[in-house]
């Protein structure tokens, strides 16, 4: 099947319309400390969608922005960033998983990462500017579905990208530099030509770095740095670590009290079977996690826990000790699943297992 080039356009560039008057209001009203949203907004066991609904996270983000320094040192205007941060947030779809709400809580887990003295002596400060606007637009125009969907459905996004590889990854970065481009959303604009490259150059690797495939690839890579030490005169090392804290903040969710843990697994499954439902749809077998006929989600779960999220949070307790809870809220939720996952065997349960 041929897709046009005008339709391709259509479906590629998404900038959504800002309301005005919400960015006058928004750079106009004084900037609350993060306090305000929780009295625990700065605890690694807060559940950041709890603040309220995409306002919230809205008007978090700026305060995210105000409280490590950016605003200030960067010159960045606040109608700019009033504007930034709305249309990014309304460049997200309406999809289970893959949305606002998600985008927020990755930024807030980075946040909380860049609050502590560690991450403060191995990221520059350009990094750690890099590092929260790539959070908030690491999924931006999501459509709920995996990379190799993309392909195997080979949609547009997979005929622009897919032979450079991580396709949605490639399309969210390019959506993000569509947004900075724009005068009214220009954060950026105060910094020097070269500080303005090298935010863009970071920004790229950090969100191609949210491709779990190319994560598992840097793993051997990230246990020699972290046993070897980090060594902040090395620039792969920053590489590897900013890497390591977007992934990080990307799985934050699996580290949160269980009962938010297993309510988040629930939309994850939602947007998995649905496109385990169109893939059969096209005559395709999905593989075992996006088919609700075959899929036991604790099982799954518990191999993704233990394949992907535990060396992740194990290495990241290692470079930011401040971090150590997030790994012990991980096993606990292993254990969890591992109860749920007898309960079902003991029930005759083999597939699903979210009701």
């Amino acid at each position: 099947m041929t897709i046009g080039l005008t339709s391709m356009k259509l479906d590629l560039i998404r900038l959504p319309d800002v309301n005005p008057e919400e960015i006058r209001r928004l750079s106009s009203l004084p900037i609350p400390p993060t306090s305000h949203f929780s009295p625990h907004f700065t605890s690694f066991h807060f559940i950041p969608r709890s603040i309220g609904g995409g306002d919230a996270y809205v008007e978090a983000s700026i305060a995210i922005f105000n409280e490590l320094g950016f605003i200030n040192r960067y010159r960045i205007e606040r109608k700019k960033l009033a504007g930034f941060v709305l249309r990014v947030a309304q460049g997200y779809r309406n999809v289970p998983y893959h949305n606002w709400s998600h985008a927020f809580a990755v930024a807030h887990f980075a946040f909380l990462l860049l609050r502590t003295p560690a991450v403060r002596g191995q990221l520059d400060e350009l990094e750690r500017l890099s590092l929260v606007i790539a959070c908030l637009c690491h999924d931006i125009d999501h459509r709920g579905t995996t990379n190799s969907f993309q392909k195997q459905a080979r949609t547009p996004l997979a005929q622009l990208y897919s032979s450079e590889g991580s396709v949605l990854e490639r399309h969210h970065y390019q959506q993000t530099t569509n947004i900075l481009s724009e005068v009214e959303c220009d954060i950026l604009c105060n910094l020097t030509g070269n500080q303005h490259k090298t935010v863009y150059d970071h920004i790229k690797e950090i969100i191609l770095a949210t491709d779990i495939a190319q994560h598992m690839t840097k793993v051997g890579e990230m246990r020699k740095m972290i046993t070897q030490g980090i060594n902040p005169s090395r620039e792969q090392h920053h590489y590897l670590m900013v890497c390591l804290l977007m992934t990080a903040s990307d799985l934050s969710d699996q580290t949160k009290h269980f009962k938010n843990s297993k309510g988040i697994a629930e939309s994850i499954y939602t947007e998995f079977f649905s496109q385990g439902d169109l893939e059969k749809q096209m005559g395709a077998a999905p593989v075992e996690m996006m088919d609700r006929d075959r899929a036991c989600v604790p099982r799954v779960q518990i191999d993704f826990i233990d394949t992907v999220a535990l060396p992740v949070f194990d290495m990241l307790s290692s470079a930011v000790p401040e971090s150590l809870p997030t790994f012990h809220s991980l096993l606990n939720n292993r254990r969890c699943w591992a109860y749920l996952e007898e309960i079902f065997k003991e029930r005759g349960v083999t597939t699903n297992g979210l009701e």
